[in-house]
């Protein structure tokens, strides 16, 4: 339920550290800035720091996040309003810190914390720390044995995980090289031809064969997605919602840099990010286009052999990475990104020539941007040309790794 971490050479927390974590928790909590880019921007702005310290930080900042809805109760504060130095020394006494006598832990009992844990971790939305609406929700869809089992499994931190570019080396290779270059440990894994599972984080950018593109950072299932298209070279590929493309890099890999990839989004910003990456890949298969303004899509030639629709979603199958999301997340939000899928179904699928494969995916497990969405395309008359081939939610109590749904229909010949 807790994670704990052990710090065996650090003895007490400096507050110069405490001040960090505050910094980073009231960013994301209070203001609520994407997780992974406060802690980011607040380590690389803070280089004085030592590594154990920058440890401490990082660990103390997505446990808090991770497991804010249970550390709040045991302040057995009456507000909604976070206290965010309790939040520390609740987290300070459930990973054997010794609290420091800072007028800000004046009210922070050990004693008392570790026994109201072990009364409130037997309610599974303390255990897992999750809101009231998203436990009904996965209770409704899944039932409370898989519900429990993957709620528990979404609570697990991510491992860091790497995408190997077939096009500069192969997997075994690049293992190999990891570990005799860097002292960077990996494991390969069975029915994931590309991926590599790193013993222990870390920082990757750096070094000189992730410049040179010898791989990206992906997770596991992740990679499983674009496959659905049935890639092949010399074929006509549409990446409708390609952000920063990973899904695209890896559709260029799959085809030897051999098909027509255009990469579309809205976001110019993430479109400059997946150019640069092409051009570390080293990748030329992939043109991106911007398409903020709709009568940009008549542009694009609507007879594509496949198109990809990574679908906006909620992100609930990604909290293992982005525990945030779990905070950020309403039931009002989530309709709204339901209309949006909705929308991009209808707008994308007649980019696909008969007999041809439309891919709906999204990094949710939920069934209402899944397989309801994808029935209620089928229901429309622009569905009505597509028949459902396969579909499959990629688990992460199965799995171990992220939560991903993916669908493939076919679009009629007839």
């Amino acid at each position: 339920m807790i994670n704990r971490v052990s710090f065996p050479l650090i003895m007490k927390l400096h507050r110069n550290v405490a001040l960090g974590i505050i910094s980073g928790l009231e960013s994301t909590l209070i203001n609520r800035r994407p997780a992974f880019d406060v802690i980011r921007k607040l380590l690389k702005s803070n280089p004085s720091w030592g590594s154990k310290d920058r440890r401490v930080i990082a660990q103390a900042f997505y446990d808090i996040i991770r497991q804010k809805r249970l550390f709040h109760a045991l302040t057995e504060s009456e507000s909604e309003e976070l206290n965010l130095w309790h939040l520390i020394g609740c987290w300070m006494v459930l990973n054997d810190f010794p609290i420091p006598k800072w007028i800000e832990f004046n009210n922070i009992y050990k004693e008392r914390i570790r026994v109201r844990t072990s009364v409130l971790i037997q309610d599974r939305i303390f255990k897992y720390s999750i809101p009231d609406w998203l436990d009904q929700m996965g209770l409704e869809a899944f039932g409370k044995a898989t519900w429990e089992k993957e709620i528990a499994a979404l609570n697990i931190p991510a491992n860091l995980i790497i995408r190997v570019n077939n096009n500069r080396t192969n997997v075994q290779k690049l293992k190999e090289r990891l570990e005799k270059k860097y002292n960077i440990i990996s494991v390969i894994i069975p029915d994931y031809p590309n991926a590599l599972v790193l013993e222990k984080k870390h920082s990757l950018q750096g070094i000189k064969e992730y410049r040179e593109g010898w791989f990206e950072i992906q997770d596991a299932n992740s990679q499983k997605i674009t496959p659905w298209l049935h890639p092949e070279p010399g074929k006509y590929y549409i990446d409708a919602c390609a952000g920063a493309g990973g899904k695209s890099l890896h559709l260029a890999d799959l085809t030897k840099d051999s098909a027509k990839i255009v990469a579309l989004d809205i976001y110019p910003s993430k479109l400059d990010e997946l150019r640069k990456r092409c051009y570390r890949n080293k990748i030329r298969s992939v043109q991106t286009k911007n398409v903020d303004d709709e009568k940009l899509l008549k542009t694009v030639k609507a007879d594509a052999d496949g198109v990809l629709i990574d679908a906006p979603c909620s992100g609930l199958g990604v909290l293992k990475r982005n525990p945030d999301t779990k905070w950020n997340m309403t039931p009002e939000r989530l309709a709204d990104l339901t209309k949006i899928q909705e929308k991009l179904l209808q707008t994308y699928a007649p980019m696909v020539k008969k007999g041809g494969n439309l891919v709906y995916a999204t990094c949710s497990i939920l069934p209402l941007e899944n397989k309801i969405q994808v029935d209620n395309f089928l229901d429309s008359k622009v569905g009505s040309k597509f028949e459902l081939e396969k579909e499959h939610t990629y688990f992460s109590h199965l799995t171990g790794f992220d939560g991903f749904y993916c669908a493939r229909l076919t679009k009629k010949c007839e």
